[in-house]
């Protein structure tokens, strides 16, 4: 894909995260497509699993909106980065919410295949994030470690 065919893709991502149009946001996707949270070890698989991971996240943190800065193109992959805020409002992977806000950094690589986003991975500072919206870092590392799936069984 050209650089503008991906950010065109990648901004109709954006807006249908913003809408919360969790089918929208899946039509950006391959049907094989990943979602990878780096900090928790995280990836989920597969346009359901995508869906279960955005309704999670949106569930726990229902003002969850990147404020996209940059962008940069490679072959088949946008890197874009800038900052990630939200509010703690409801359980994360069984942590009860705090009621705080968070302002991090964050830098998202994006991959394409077919015409669409094979899939995304997201990082940025989980002890920062916590420590802003008043999560227990522990109990938010230990609830994601319970539920990440180890490299050697994922598929490939």
């Amino acid at each position: 894909m050209t650089p503008d065919q991906m950010e065109a893709l990648f901004r109709a991502h954006r807006e249908a995260e913003a809408r919360r149009d969790y089918d929208a946001v899946l039509d950006t996707f391959a049907p094989d497509c990943y979602l990878e949270t780096a900090p928790l070890s995280s990836r989920s698989e597969g346009r359901e699993a995508a869906r279960a991971a955005y309704v999670n996240y949106f569930t726990a943190f229902p003002d969850l909106a990147p404020l996209d800065e940059g962008m940069a193109f490679g072959d088949d992959v946008l890197v874009t980065w800038g900052h990630l805020s939200g509010t703690s409002q409801g359980d994360w992977l069984g942590v009860p919410p705090s009621g705080g806000s968070f302002r991090v950094p964050f830098t998202n690589v994006t991959t394409f295949a077919g015409g669409r986003m094979a899939g995304e991975t997201i990082y940025f500072d989980l002890a920062t994030l916590c420590e802003q919206a008043g999560l227990p870092l522990e109990l938010v590392r230990n609830a994601a470690k319970a539920r990440a799936v180890p490299p050697e069984s994922r598929a490939g």
